[in-house]
C-alpha cells in the first residue's frame, strides 16, 4: 500500500462501500437468516449472535479493501468464517503501518430482533492508536466518524456523497441521568441505581417492551450520561469510545486512568472502560466505583 495514503483517505474511499453494505443490511433485516451462534462467547447473548448479514457485509468490505488497498493489515470479526482472511497480510502491522478493523454488524442481537440499534463499525489503527474510525447506522440514516486530534463529525447517509459533507459534532448539554452498564457489569446495577437511571444490557434488554434501548452514541445527544464496560472490544465499543472522546467526551479505565496507549493489538480489547458525557459525571461514576 502507498505509505502516503492517510487514514481519512481510506475511510473516504470505503464510504460508498459502507453505505451500500448498510442499505443491504436494512433490506434483508426482517427476513434475515440467523447463523449458528458463536459458542466461544458463552452466556453473552449479544456476543453469540451471528447472521447472514454479518458474513455478507464483511465479505463486501474485504472485497473493497483487497481491490483498493491489497497490502493492508485487516482484522474482521468474522475472520474464522471468511474466505478472504488468508489474502490479507495479517493483524500485526509494523511501526507506521495501518491495521483496519471491522465489526460488520455491531449489535447483531438488536439486528436479529428487528431493532434499529445496529451499525457497521470500521477503524484504522497505527502504532497502537486509533487514527480514525467510522460508524454507519443505516436504519437511522446517519454516520459518525472521527480523526485522531481533529474531532468527530456527523453526516446523513441519504444526502452525503462523501464524508467531507459531515458536520463537526458538539456534544449536546446533558438532559439525562441514564447510565449504561455492559453485560458483565450487572452486579453494579444496584450500586448505581440510587444515583442514576441505570440500564444494564444483561438485565434490561427486552425488545418487545423497549424497542429503543440506549446506545453509547446517545452521549452525543445528551441523552446518556455515561457507559461502563468490563472490556472495550477493539473492533466496536472501543472505536465508539474513541469517537466520543474526539467529540469531547471523557474516556478512561475504571480506575480513572487514560486509555492510551492501548494494550497489544492481538488482545483485541481494552479492559474496564468508562465513557462519560462530562468531567462531573465522570467523577460521580468514579466515586460510586470506590
Amino acid at each position: 500500500m502507498n505509505n502516503t495514503v492517510t487514514a481519512i483517505e481510506i475511510i473516504q474511499t470505503l464510504y460508498p462501500t459502507l453505505k451500500l453494505a448498510g442499505k443491504y443490511a436494512c433490506e434483508i433485516q426482517h427476513r434475515v437468516s440467523q447463523q449458528p451462534e458463536k459458542a466461544q462467547y458463552g452466556e453473552n447473548f449479544y456476543a453469540t449472535a451471528l447472521s447472514d448479514a454479518d458474513l455478507t457485509v464483511q465479505t463486501t468490505v474485504e472485497l473493497a479493501l483487497l481491490a483498493q488497498f491489497p497490502q493492508i493489515h485487516f482484522f474482521g470479526e468474522e475472520h474464522e468464517k471468511s474466505y478472504n482472511t488468508k489474502y490479507f497480510t495479517g493483524i500485526t502491522p509494523k511501526d507506521g503501518e495501518f491495521l483496519i478493523t471491522l465489526d460488520p454488524i455491531d449489535g447483531t442481537r438488536h439486528y436479529i430482533d428487528g431493532l434499529s440499534n445496529f451499525a457497521i463499525i470500521l477503524s484504522i489503527i497505527k502504532d497502537n492508536y486509533y487514527e480514525a474510525g467510522i460508524t454507519i447506522m443505516p436504519r437511522k440514516d446517519r454516520y459518525i466518524y472521527a480523526q485522531r486530534g481533529k474531532g468527530a463529525f456527523i453526516g446523513t447517509l441519504s444526502k452525503d456523497k462523501d464524508i467531507s459533507q459531515a458536520q463537526k459534532i458538539t456534544i449536546a448539554p446533558l438532559k439525562s441521568r441514564k447510565i449504561y452498564l455492559g453485560f458483565a457489569l450487572a452486579a453494579l446495577k444496584d450500586t448505581f441505581e440510587s444515583q442514576f437511571d441505570t440500564y444494564c444490557s444483561a438485565i434490561d434488554y427486552n425488545p418487545s417492551t423497549n424497542p429503543n434501548p440506549p446506545e453509547y452514541l446517545d452521549i452525543v445527544k445528551g441523552e446518556l450520561a455515561g457507559v461502563l464496560l468490563a472490556k472495550g472490544n477493539l473492533i466496536d465499543s472501543a472505536v465508539l469510545a474513541f469517537i466520543l472522546k474526539e467529540a469531547g467526551g471523557i474516556v478512561t479505565y475504571l480506575n480513572g486512568e487514560d486509555i492510551h496507549p492501548f494494550p497489544k493489538i492481538e488482545d483485541m480489547k481494552i479492559p474496564q472502560l468508562i465513557v462519560a458525557h462530562n468531567s462531573s459525571i465522570h467523577q460521580e461514576i468514579l466515586a460510586k466505583l470506590k
